[in-house]
């Protein structure tokens, strides 16, 4: 009996889920590639989020930047609020080893005077193919990615910018893994 009320409280949700999704998404734009770009970041012995770094880690990517079909103007036509995708690979570095990084973050976007200037703040996924550097241990390959940034559009196929990025696994390999804050500079093409 409580399996079959759970499996169509499920079967209830995700139906108002995708409703929900197929009637917004008739409703927005496409999805489109706003930009593409190189990164470098560093860190820092004393982060922002989580416990002191063991080490200090240098971490190369490139990045893309889509802009998700939802949005909504503010305050007329000089403020809005959108939706993004922010796409990177590269590769992390700390304590004579490397590896592979890869996040996706969706995020919210405040666009502001004609695109001018950005703010963004989000969270999603990250993977890592070296999750040991050293002594610091990140718990595992899949972690939790948090970032907020500025982004400067100055020149019409242009932007630079600066972001904060937090990569921890929350505690769900055990109480003894560690993250670490990245501050990341961005630059780049704007399609």
């Amino acid at each position: 009996m409580r399996s079959t009320r759970q499996s169509r409280l499920l079967y209830l949700v995700l139906t108002l889920c995708f409703s929900a999704l197929h009637c917004t998404t008739s409703l927005a734009r496409d999805i489109t590639l706003l930009s593409v770009g190189p990164r470098i970041g560093f860190s820092g012995k004393t982060p922002i989020l989580g416990k002191e770094q063991q080490y200090f880690f240098h971490m190369a990517d490139v990045a893309g930047v889509f802009r998700l079909p939802w949005a909504w103007p503010l305050g007329g036509d000089s403020w809005e609020l959108e939706t993004r995708l922010i796409t990177s690979a590269g590769l992390l570095q700390a304590a004579d080893e490397s590896g592979l990084i890869m996040t996706v973050v969706p995020v919210l976007a405040l666009n502001g005077w004609g695109e001018l200037v950005t703010f963004d703040a989000g969270a999603g996924a990250g993977f890592f193919s070296n999750y040991k550097f050293g002594v610091q241990d990140f718990g595992g390959p899949v972690q939790i990615v948090a970032t907020a940034g500025v982004r400067l559009n100055p020149f019409a196929h242009a932007y630079t910018g600066f972001r904060a990025q937090h990569f921890s696994d929350a505690g769900l390999y055990g109480p003894s893994s560690l993250g670490v804050d990245m501050y990341i500079v961005e630059i780049g093409y704007r399609f």
